[in-house]
């Protein structure tokens, strides 16, 4: 932070580009058609520079895609007539092809759906094939005989109707190991073909005849749809990989949620979801219809394992695979340019004589916090409480006499001397004294130090009167982050001030790519791929399984009014059918059903998310506004709409809302959608007009996307504070109007926005911890 940008211009040549990365090409071609603008070249490797260049090939052309190699696939902005090129930025040829007239249409965007080059040019059997985006059509060029090359267009329904019997189009033309590949999807799955281009050379001077034959190759199941996501999907090849990303969108396709890579097993035609790319590159743009960008192989495992998603507001999210995170960086240098024609991933493979070494000065690296506890396989009977042995890694003689239930328990510190501590030096009266006063986690993990505390504090039956009393006593100077590892099998509790770990297995039910639609009182209320939701303490082990709700039905937003151990628990629920919205409702200790209540409300989200106050439930919109069921669950109860209109901000970018309760007032915090700004705005109970409020007294915040807790502060460093759950953790101050990072509480780095800094995308949250 606190860098300035660095502008180089390279005038008309190509910059410096390195094959270890993808690079991204920023054009205005409207600017362009006067020559005071040309292009930008950008990549996250050096995000504080870039190039601003003219190239003359690439004046007044939108990148399409790079192909084998350096092969760039150019294409005018002529509204009528396309001229379409194939341009070598090394060797400087460019192949320039007919005009492809499509019917006196108003921009080849409406009209060209995916792009792909069979082979290189040179190649004598080489063909250039587009597909259309509203027809089942091919449009291609074969390149092999430039003398006499042309545009055809044919159809390929007929081909589509046998394979599938329906009329289906084909999208994501690709390349992968001398072949060309496209997918054929329905609601159901997603058809792959080998699209086989056979050209027919005859004995005459008359250019050869081109066979496109659709070949049905293998199916890829789309995973079960949970939640009310909107999903874009891209296939991409490699030299011999073929990949699937899916991408879940919400916010009207505004910001990514969810993404999962799949690759192709050759062994027995199936796909298998990558927990780690390694060394590989992705990229996609959802900006528009291009060619995704695939580097199989770099030389850094530091930049690898990364899926690069480019979306419509100039915003790349760099999602890494295996750490299941996401950050987001914008891109620079474009404010106010508002008619971008086109954005494209620039292919580097072959470029290696361009390459040169940058000073990378690595932004966010942070030490890790002084103490790091680890309590490795840790199952749920633990966290439970009740009948829990330790093993000590220096006991393994007195290990062996331990039952075959009790658990392995391992603790160790990031730091620090590795011989016994000063705790042996204490009489053991004295240390079971103060184990007394430790509960919970740190019962255990004072347990578990060495021989001597371990003899000082025995195996308690927490679920007795006199332990369960010390629970809940127990508190915590801030809630935990919990994340689910699906592919490790793992939970992982995180404390945010001191930087303590916990880890348990997750629960065999829960092994699956659920969503938590909120976490409150401890409780998670999740909802699973088969549409069902459940109740889950992390901290009990205890699952509670709700009622089904009809089949047709994609539940939305949830909450609940209390824990699921109270008899008073409401859930409550917005289910989106075919035609309505139903508000359903359910009390946990009452009829095993929903309760049902059809809203007068149609099409797209409505609800942002909800809010328990007392009997009334306030509902946020995704256009900000807020309506209230009062008396929810009751005979009587009403929907008032438009109680509020949504605040007035300063914000400029995409917003994010956030709605909590605090001290009996209602709060709404707005934060822009890369931290640029952050306000907080309290609801006039009398008026019903949010009020901009610039402190939070002795109240702290703590949010996230399923979780907004607010609580009285435990120390004076937290109070005033909003905190947000990145990596690393960081808070918000009101008084300083800046973001924060800390270890154990004390300031380590500030900064005015988040970008840059990862996200957790597993799930995740908030939770205050509770045993009961």
């Amino acid at each position: 932070m606190g860098q300035k940008h660095k502008e180089m211009s390279c005038r008309s040549l190509v910059p410096p580009l390195s094959p270890k990365y993808p690079w991204f090409v920023a054009q205005n071609l409207e600017a362009e058609d006067d020559g005071t603008q040309g292009q930008i070249f950008y990549n996250l490797h050096d995000p504080m520079s870039h190039y601003r260049c003219q190239i003359p090939e690439l004046l007044g052309k939108c990148i399409r895609g790079c192909f084998h190699g350096c092969w760039v696939l150019l294409s005018s902005n002529h509204p009528r007539d396309v001229m379409w090129s194939l341009w070598n930025p090394i060797t400087s040829k460019i192949i320039n092809l007919p005009p492809l007239n499509l019917n006196g249409s108003s921009g080849d965007n409406d009209y060209i759906e995916s792009y792909c080059l069979s082979a290189p040019p040179e190649h004598l059997n080489s063909v250039l094939l587009l597909t259309r985006a509203k027809k089942p059509n091919f449009v291609y060029c074969r390149l092999g005989r430039r003398k006499d090359s042309r545009w055809t267009e044919s159809t390929y329904a007929k081909q589509v109707r046998i394979i599938t019997g329906s009329d289906d189009l084909l999208h994501s033309l690709t390349c992968c190991n001398g072949k060309v590949f496209a997918c054929i999807s329905d609601y159901i799955r997603l058809l792959i073909v080998e699209v086989k281009i056979l050209v027919n050379d005859r004995k005459r001077k008359k250019i050869g005849e081109v066979v496109i034959t659709l070949l049905p190759f293998c199916e890829f199941a789309w995973p079960d749809d949970i939640g009310c996501l909107s999903q874009s999907f891209e296939m991409k090849g490699s030299c011999t990989e073929l990949f699937i990303i899916l991408i879940g969108l919400k916010n009207m396709g505004k910001t990514v949620v969810a993404v999962n890579v799949f690759k192709l097993d050759k062994n027995n035609m199936s796909w298998e979801e990558m927990e780690d790319l390694k060394d590989t590159i992705l990229c996609v743009n959802l900006a528009m219809d291009s060619s995704c960008f695939v580097s199989p192989a770099i030389s850094s495992s530091e930049l690898g394992g990364y899926i690069h998603i480019l979306d419509s507001e100039k915003i790349i999210y760099s999602y890494h695979v295996k750490e299941k995170t996401i950050s987001l960086s914008p891109m620079p240098y474009l404010a106010g340019i508002n008619n971008i024609s086109v954005w494209a991933m620039f292919e580097c493979t072959g470029l290696e004589h361009f390459h040169v070494d940058y000073k990378q000065e690595k932004e966010g690296d942070r030490e890790d916090y002084e103490v790091e506890s680890h309590l490795l396989n840790f199952p749920f009977r633990v966290l439970n409480m009740k009948d829990y042995e330790c093993r000590l890694e220096s006991d393994n003689a007195d290990s062996k006499q331990e039952n075959d239930k009790d658990v392995d328990i391992l603790v160790r510190s990031v730091k620090g001397d590795e011989d016994e501590t000063h705790l042996l030096n204490l009489p053991l009266h004295v240390l079971e004294m103060v184990m007394k006063f430790s509960v919970g986690v740190e019962y255990l993990k004072f347990r578990s130090t060495c021989k001597h505390c371990h003899l000082a504090a025995p195996l308690i039956q927490w679920n007795n009167g006199k332990a369960l009393k010390r629970l809940q006593e127990y508190s915590l100077l801030s809630p935990w982050v919990i994340v689910f590892d699906k592919h490790k099998g793992i939970i992982t509790f995180t404390d945010p001030l001191f930087g303590d770990k916990y880890y348990i297995k997750t629960p065999q039910e829960l092994i699956c790519d659920f969503h938590i639609k909120c976490l409150r009182y401890g409780w998670l209320l999740i909802l699973k791929p088969d549409a069902s939701l459940v109740l889950f303490n992390p901290f009990t082990s205890d699952i509670r399984e709700l009622p089904q709700l009809s089949n047709h039905l994609g539940v939305d937003i949830c909450s609940f009014s209390a824990p699921a151990t109270s008899p008073d628990c409401m859930v409550v629920g917005v289910t989106v059918g075919p035609r309505y919205y139903h508000v359903c409702i359910h009390y946990i200790g009452g009829e095993p059903s929903w309760r049902k209540i059809r809203l007068d409300v149609t099409g797209g989200e409505f609800f942002h998310s909800f809010t328990f106050y007392g009997r009334d439930l306030y509902a946020l919109r995704d256009d900000g506004g807020l309506d209230v069921f009062e008396e929810i669950g009751r005979e009587g109860h009403s929907w008032v709409r438009n109680v509020a209109q949504a605040p007035t901000s300063c914000g400029k970018s995409s917003q994010q809302s956030f709605q909590v309760r605090c001290e009996g007032h209602l709060l709404q915090v707005i934060m822009g959608k890369l931290g640029e700004s952050v306000e907080v705005f309290e609801l006039n109970d009398y008026t019903k007009e949010w009020v901009k409020i610039k402190s939070l007294g002795k109240q702290t915040i703590f949010i996230c996307g399923t979780t907004c807790v607010c609580m009285d502060a435990k120390m004076p460093q937290m109070e005033n504070k909003i905190y947000f759950l990145s990596l690393p953790i960081v808070y918000y101050s009101l008084k300083t109007c800046r973001f924060h990072t800390f270890d154990n509480t004390n300031i380590q780095d500030s900064f005015g926005d988040l970008i840059g800094m990862k996200q957790h995308l597993a799930p995740h949250g908030w939770i205050e911890p509770s045993w009961l």
